[in-house]
């Protein structure tokens, strides 16, 4: 009897209002009390089948005729079990918490006396599930687990029907455990559940091939494996097959070619997962979630390839999203984001200035939001791109911070703040700036192993630090991560040239670190692919004028002469306005005719130099004054040689008096009074 006690304590503890309408729960009669065991039982189980037609009528008057039943036969296990299913259906029917709490302790008090029964760990570990998704408590999935794991025990005899819903259910619980976890473990575990479904069934419905994908889509999200998403998306074709229809299955394709598109960037991926968004809005136009997902994926590649088309039209997702939740503050960052790029991209501060708004407000209300914080560094980036000012690169850095004391572990935050501090490190040349781009870029790459956008971009940094530091290993981990982010990137050739171009260029600079011909062919080679897909390319063709200028310095060969020169041709008529070849230009002449040219040959080529340094002095190259007096000086040119190195002091782009003295080009000029005298006066400057 004490279950009796203990169960009508329940009743009263989850259904008070019922006994506040006048419910009484009352011990058996004595006549009752007096029947025959046989009596007893058959009058429970009457008692229990009534109960059970009016509680499926919602009419709590049943809990009288349950406590009744279970007093004529308190020790049976079917009476137990039978009110906890009617209590399981009630509850789930009317979402009704108590009603399933009140099932649970049923089926803990069937067990109780008897624990070989299949059914009833089945059926707890069904209600403790349900309560898990409905309280959202990790707790309940794990004692659901436990559940399962005896029914499973117990199911020896049982129909392959039965088997594959019971693997069916321990396969989502794994699924809830998992995304609590974090742990791939325990989504693998749940993938093992469901394929050991699937050997039962004949002909598995939509839904279990919904769930079967869901769990190869998480598990990819946790180890970011495309292989696993490209498992997934088929088992959401199967779902799609079996329900035309099933909107759920479509968004979960729209979201797996998300992810291979943002890890590859492979541009068919982006066809894919458009086209699926928008399937997916056909079926249901009114999910504000799918809306805002469509526009993060318009985002993110308008974002990479500078497309303003695309993020006007992630701006027209997030107003329809917003349009169908008012209440959301998950659409502004992306909105946020979108906006103040294409603002950015097309040279409109009104669109910026609108960003910051938006931002501005939405942070006031919600401080607490990481990705609002991210998209307000985005709109300080964007603000440092329209005015060209590094300060709001250093306001950009102070948001991102703010969202990453809230959130550690999101791998765009770590990617921008490295970005911002690659900018400022390039034009600052700033080593501590990049070597901090460096760390972050690590952290994000832990977070997010697979993206080869990011990989990229750490390869560039490690690249423009070996360029200030001259150091091997930086520049040898530089090109390896380059190698790492290609072999990502299906395509690459046709997708990304920018890509190859800086590999090319680590390439070339590996061969200045060891004057070695092997690598400057190597990065010929790319800068050659680079031009067959885009002959327009920007700075290509003078790109490979310097490789070959470089080879040149390792091995004089008349045919790299010939093949920069002619690059050098092509790089002034691609841009007739760039000082910096018209530069390189002439110092290759003057190199190459200083070191192996007979003398006639070397007035014909110091001649050519002589118009090309003077054609990039005219465009504002400043550091034409110091090489026109090393060439006048080759020249024996003594006076025009002193009046550009006065005219280089002036103007501060005089190299330090240790370089100039051990600079071979000058050796005629310092065997001059000319030169003594010029380096008197520098001195006694220097000395005042």
């Amino acid at each position: 009897m004490n279950q009796i006690h203990f169960i009508e304590q329940l009743y009263n503890k989850y259904f008070p209002q019922s006994f506040a309408k006048g419910l009484k729960l009352t011990h058996i009669s004595e006549d009752m009390e007096a029947l025959p065991q046989e009596e007893k039982k058959k009058l429970a189980n009457t008692l229990l089948s009534k109960a059970e037609e009016i509680l499926s009528k919602e009419d709590l008057n049943a809990i009288k005729l349950f406590n009744e039943a279970a007093q004529l036969d308190p020790t049976n296990p079917l009476i137990w079990y039978r009110q906890g299913l009617a209590f399981f259906e009630y509850g789930t029917a009317t979402n009704n918490e108590k009603a399933l709490q009140l099932a649970s302790k049923n089926f803990k008090i069937a067990i109780s006396f008897d624990t070989e029964i299949f059914d009833f760990w089945w059926a707890w570990g069904n209600v403790l599930f349900v309560l898990g998704n409905q309280k959202e408590e990790y707790h309940y999935f794990l004692e659901a687990k436990k559940k399962y794991k005896q029914a499973i025990g117990l199911s020896k005899n049982q129909t392959d029907d039965i088997l594959a819903e019971l693997y069916w259910d321990r396969g989502l619980i794994h699924t809830k455990i998992a995304e609590h976890s974090g742990e791939a473990i325990d989504i693998k575990k749940a993938i093992e559940d469901f394929l050991k479904s699937m050997s039962y069934q004949k002909e598995a419905p939509a839904s279990f091939f919904n769930d079967l994908g869901s769990a190869y889509l998480k598990m990819g999200e946790l180890i970011n494996d495309n292989n696993i998403y490209l498992q997934a998306i088929d088992y959401f074709k199967l779902a799609t097959k079996k329900s035309q229809k099933y909107v759920d299955a479509f968004s979960s394709i729209a979201h797996a070619y998300t992810q291979l598109y943002i890890n590859t960037l492979d541009e068919g991926y982006f066809t894919l997962a458009n086209k699926h968004f928008e399937i997916s809005l056909e079926i249901n136009p009114l999910d504000a979630t799918l809306w805002l997902d469509w526009a993060q994926l318009l985002g993110e590649s308008g974002k990479l390839n500078r497309d303003s088309k695309k993020l006007r039209a992630s701006i027209e997702k997030c107003i329809r999203a917003k349009r169908r939740d008012k209440k959301s503050n998950q659409i502004i960052p992306q909105w946020v984001e979108s906006l103040a790029l294409l603002g950015a991209y097309t040279n409109r501060l009104d669109l910026i200035i609108e960003a910051e708004n938006k931002i501005m407000k939405a942070t006031d209300q919600y401080s607490d939001e990481s990705d609002l914080w991210y998209s307000y560094g985005i709109c300080m980036r964007a603000f440092a791109m329209y005015y060209d000012d590094i300060d709001y690169d250093f306001f950009a850095i102070e948001k991102f911070q703010i969202g990453l004391s809230l959130d550690r572990s999101n791998p765009e935050l770590w990617a921008e703040i490295a970005a911002t501090h690659l900018a400022l490190g390039k034009d600052l040349e700033d080593i501590d700036m990049l070597e901090r781009a460096i760390k972050f870029y690590v952290k994000a790459i832990d977070l997010k192993p697979a993206c080869p956008s990011i990989i990229f971009d750490y390869a560039k940094t490690l690249t423009t630090l070996a360029q200030l530091t001259l150091n091997q290993n930086t520049l040898e981990e530089g090109i390896r991560q380059f190698e790492i982010a290609l072999s990502l990137q299906k395509n690459a050739i046709l997708s990304h040239p920018d890509w190859i171009f800086y590999y090319g260029c680590a390439l070339d600079l590996l061969g200045d670190l060891f004057e070695k011909e092997s690598f400057y062919l190597k990065a010929i080679d790319i800068f050659n692919n680079v031009l067959l897909v885009d002959p327009d390319f920007e700075k290509i063709h003078f790109r490979l004028a310097l490789s070959f200028t470089h080879l040149l310095e390792v091995q004089p060969k008349t045919e790299y002469f010939e093949k920069a020169n002619n690059c050098f041709q092509i790089a002034t008529k691609q841009n007739i306005e760039d000082d910096t070849v018209w530069l390189e230009w002439a110092l290759m002449l003057i190199s190459y005719s200083f070191e192996s040219i007979d003398p006639d040959n070397q007035k014909k080529y110091y001649l050519e130099a002589e118009q090309k340094l003077l054609k990039a002095g005219s465009l504002g190259n400043q550091h034409t004054y110091y090489h026109l007096a090393c060439l006048y000086s080759l020249c024996s040119k003594f006076e025009e040689s002193i009046n550009f190195l006065e005219k280089a002091k002036e103007i501060d782009m005089l190299p330090p008096i240790d370089e100039m003295l051990d600079d071979e080009w000058l050796d005629n000029l310092r065997a001059h009074d000319l030169f003594s005298q010029f380096l008197y006066e520098i001195e006694k400057k220097q000395n005042i």
